[in-house]
């Protein structure tokens, strides 16, 4: 059966990309990745990279040699991985089963068997042996159509596979930054407690000479407590941290992995392709195409089974009563059967069958469509995030420098008696607010790269297709 899929901006309601710099509606060309039939209309993206981004090394474009070998230790060693490519073995070998029907089936017996009996030299002997064979002649073509569908499923589970693949090497990006995050947070709040407790030096001594009262020195104490309690918590977080990270690389989670002293810096993005781009590489959206085109192979098959069918059968034997008589040409027995059918009547079993495969592929173009929607979906907002977020960091550069020198020139006015105690707790309390909302949002810029790379469908592939189930050396 050949089926037509048209995705077009009726259908799922597409009306316009952004890009990093400007919104465009350019008609699109062609997008099919399987088959010329699937023409996703939409809008394109400007500023499309020379070589097309992502590349495929985008966990290495961060220049973290770490990252890049927790990435690789992870594909050779997470679960999920792992179950993936067990499950592309299940396909293939049910892929070797389907195509077995297309052979003839060959049985081979052989029996002995003797009668006692209490007349001397009357004890009967049987001696058998033969082959059966079977073979459906696959005058419809409804045997092909299956085998080629199980193929088609094979393809699915390699995108399947190279999908867990990518989530993962996003997952542990993810994962790394978020720990070296969680670190510098923790130094932040150790510098912080540092600070505290110098301030409430400061009160004690000014409280000792008469200066200010005793309800500074318990502001003060509340305000070293505070920062204590804080950074607990961001320890206690940054241990979590670390265990996941050792969970995705299939470790046992003993917080041993220890994160870099910074972020490392954030690769230049010249492009980011265009809608076409996201459905040749997303392996998502291959696997359902894959398995559309599979389902379309099901629909024939299951209309095939309404044609008359033509098999045969065949077996020899040979039979005796003694070893001697067993290999007489006279005892051998051939049989040739050949048998016709067609369904005449079955309760409407089979056009139910078909009903229902039809529907299974509505489902699935539904799915499609979906997944596509949210595959743009991703990109926008990766690409809206891109310039929200960077303003975002120079406008806390900004404000954490300002923060700090009034913080300064607040603790020296504290000094000499010219500021109170709340002054200088409040700058301090803005400074650390500051500091920390920065080193987030240096974070978020990573992590929302590592999103785009992801909802693009890039960094997991050789000589320009998908990475093949093996590539990681793995083994089920």
């Amino acid at each position: 059966m050949r089926f037509t899929i048209l995705l077009s901006a009726s259908v799922i309601g597409l009306s316009g990309c952004a890009s990093l710099n400007s919104l465009s509606k350019i008609k699109p060309e062609p997008t099919s990745v399987l088959a010329q039939e699937v023409t996703p209309i939409a809008p394109k993206w400007d500023e499309t990279a020379p070589e097309d981004l992502p590349t495929t090394d985008w966990v290495g474009s961060f220049s973290d040699g770490t990252l890049s070998q927790l990435v690789s230790e992870a594909l050779n060693a997470n679960t999920n991985i792992r179950a993936a490519s067990a499950r592309v073995e299940i396909v293939q070998q049910q892929a070797k089963i389907a195509r077995a029907d297309k052979l003839p089936i060959v049985n081979a017996t052989a029996s002995y068997s003797r009668t006692e009996t209490s007349i001397p030299f009357q004890n009967p002997t049987n001696i058998s042996a033969g082959l059966a064979a079977s073979w459906e002649a696959d005058l419809w073509g409804r045997i092909r159509d299956g085998v080629n569908a199980s193929e088609l499923e094979v393809e699915a589970s390699r995108s399947d596979y190279a999908g867990a693949r990518l989530s993962i090497a996003g997952q542990v990006s993810q994962a790394w930054f978020n720990l070296i995050e969680a670190r510098l947070l923790t130094e932040l709040s150790q510098r912080d407690v540092e600070t505290q407790e110098r301030a409430l030096r400061l009160t004690q001594r000014r409280f000792e000479g008469g200066v200010t009262g005793s309800s500074d020195v318990r502001l003060a104490r509340s305000s070293v407590a505070n920062a204590q309690a804080l950074q607990a918590s961001r320890e206690q977080n940054l241990s979590a941290i670390t265990r996941q990270l050792e969970v995705l690389l299939r470790r046992y989670p003993s917080e041993e992995i220890q994160a870099t002293t910074d972020l490392p810096t954030l690769p230049l993005l010249s492009g980011a392709g265009t809608p076409g781009y996201v459905l040749r590489k997303r392996p998502d959206i291959l696997a359902l195409e894959w398995r559309m085109k599979a389902q379309g192979l099901q629909i024939d098959v299951a209309r095939k089974n309404l044609l008359p069918s033509l098999s045969f059968q065949g077996n020899m034997s040979l039979g005796a009563t003694s070893f001697a008589d067993f290999f007489d040409i006279d005892a051998l027995v051939m049989r040739l059967v050949a048998n016709a059918g067609a369904p005449i009547f079955q309760g409407g079993r089979i056009k139910a069958n078909i009903k229902q495969q039809e529907a299974l592929l509505r489902q699935q173009l539904e799915n499609y469509a979906g997944a596509a929607l949210t595959a743009y979906l991703e990109v926008e907002n990766a690409l809206d995030a891109e310039q929200r977020l960077y303003e975002r960091e120079v406008a806390l550069r900004t404000s954490l420098d300002e923060a700090r020198k009034a913080e300064r020139r607040l603790e020296l006015r504290y000094t000499e008696g010219l500021a109170t105690i709340l002054q200088l707790l409040d700058a301090q309390s803005r400074r650390l607010s500051a500091e920390g909302q920065l080193i987030g949002a240096r974070k978020e810029r990573l992590a929302n790269r590592v999103r785009m790379h992801v909802a693009l469908g890039g960094g997991l592939e050789t000589n320009g297709g998908l990475a093949p189930y093996n590539v990681a050396g793995i083994t089920p």
